[in-house]
């Protein structure tokens, strides 16, 4: 249990200013908004010793794919370690698309090269390393009428597209391209065998017909990182914008040319992660074991990773000892993160999401989330080491017993696109005896109330 937050009136006004009353038990949501009465701030209490429940749980997937419409912007691509969590990788799958239909590559059309050029974003995870990356082709068509996610099984041809020799590959998105007396904008070029190659040239004119041809004939790719032959470090690819493709270099008896095949948003693609946890984490790598106590640490990690769900278990019994005519004005969690997440290679996010669930277990928004002006934060706060969410909605509703659900999920943003991660402590983390700062290290509601 957390000690009470004590302090003046006047102290308690200052850290809740401007926020909104919300509304009792046996007062209207459309309070909502309206100044404080002169009685309530007479009255005010502040406290932060309602009890807190934290587990980490694993993500089972998230929904990284699917139609044109669905698929993401961007992918990550790479096998990294992080020190506090452990062994990472992502990769996609993704169709090409014909820059040219019915396009004829002339007579005895010979290959020269193929190869992948992946545009970066800039994003990258992790210390930077070249690394084999495998490319092979699908096995089965892609609709634009499923869904797709994150830890999904791709069927793929057995024969690997890549050329060996050309492996390994440089993963840095900082680091420019020299193409013969040109100088190519940052991207993971990926060579693949001269055999594959002819084999496109080989197919008949029919196969490049349209792109519903093609991609009958090649149902598309799934690139991923072999973390078995080493190397580390995680990038971010463009795979929407069109200037992520596949490259034909070939001649025939007439002209040297190229023929391209782009990546963008008419592509049904999809993100893939996998990991392996590190202590406190590890038993999660067993399928039976969804979750793990989060009291001193918990986690919470994107590509389909970790979260950390939260319950307020002596809710109720707060709520009883409340006199009938509480107002409940503010109810703010605070998340700090634990001291040793400080490494600049591993960045924490820059702000968390905040979930609750549906009758039917399903992923929503919170009130307050979905609440017209009102700020439900989220972000870090450099002062309070910690992330801090407004919920004073969301606590209201669980003091009312109308919120489907008694448990709050805190996920990582940019959940499906990126490797990155933050170690939160839990309600009864263990202060350091040489931290001075005088900084709680506790997760922790403070709700602040008048009767």
């Amino acid at each position: 249990m957390l000690k009470l937050i004590a302090g003046t009136h006047a102290a308690v006004w200052a850290s809740i200013g401007g926020i909104a009353i919300l509304a009792g038990c046996k007062r209207p949501d459309t309070e909502v908004g309206l100044d404080y009465a002169q009685e309530d701030l007479l009255t005010l209490q502040q406290t932060d010793t309602i009890g807190i429940e934290f587990v980490t749980v694993r993500e089972d997937s998230l929904e990284t794919g699917g139609g044109p419409a669905g698929g993401l912007s961007t992918a990550v691509l790479g096998s990294m370690e992080h020190p506090q969590f452990g062994m990472h990788q992502g990769g996609f799958i993704t169709q090409l698309r014909l820059i040219e239909p019915d396009f004829d590559f002339g007579d005895s059309p010979t290959i020269d090269s193929v190869y992948l050029s992946l545009r970066y974003t800039g994003a990258s995870y992790g210390v930077l390393s070249p690394q084999n990356i495998q490319v092979f082709e699908l096995a089965d068509t892609l609709s634009s009428d499923s869904e797709y996610y994150s830890n999904q099984n791709f069927p793929h041809l057995d024969e690997a597209l890549t050329d060996p020799v050309r492996q390994p590959v440089d993963l840095n998105p900082g680091r420019e391209i020299y193409f013969g007396a040109d100088t190519l904008a940052p991207q993971a070029r990926i060579y693949l065998t001269n055999s594959f190659g002819q084999r496109l040239l080989d197919a008949g004119s029919e196969v490049y017909d349209s792109n519903q041809s093609w991609n009958d004939y090649f149902a598309g790719i799934k690139v991923v990182p072999d973390p078995a032959m080493g190397g580390s470090g995680a990038v971010g690819i463009d795979i929407s914008s069109g200037i992520s493709k596949m490259t034909i270099h070939f001649h025939n008896t007439t002209d040297t040319t190229v023929f391209e095949f782009n990546i963008s948003t008419l592509c049904i693609r999809n993100n893939l992660f996998s990991h392996q946890w590190y202590p406190p984490f590890q038993a999660l790598d067993e399928p039976i074991i969804e979750s793990v106590p989060g009291d001193q640490i918990s986690g919470v990690f994107s590509g389909a990773g970790l979260k950390t769900r939260i319950r307020f278990p002596e809710l109720q019994a707060w709520e009883e000892e409340r006199d009938d005519d509480r107002t409940v004005h503010k109810a703010e969690l605070f998340l700090p993160v634990a001291p040793e997440n400080n490494d600049a290679r591993y960045p924490i996010p820059s702000d968390l999401f905040i979930l609750t669930t549906n009758e039917n277990g399903l992923a929503i928004s919170t009130p307050d989330e979905n609440s017209i002006g009102l700020n439900i934060n989220g972000n870090y706060d450099a002062v309070e080491q910690a992330y801090r969410f407004n919920i004073s909605q969301t606590f209201q509703r669980m003091l009312n017993g109308t919120l489907p659900s008694d448990e709050l999920n805190i996920v990582a943003s940019r959940g499906g696109i990126s490797l990155a991660g933050v170690r939160l402590n839990g309600p009864e983390a263990t202060e350091a005896a040489t931290d001075t700062t005088g900084i709680n290290r506790k997760a922790r509601i403070v709700v602040t109330w008048s009767e």
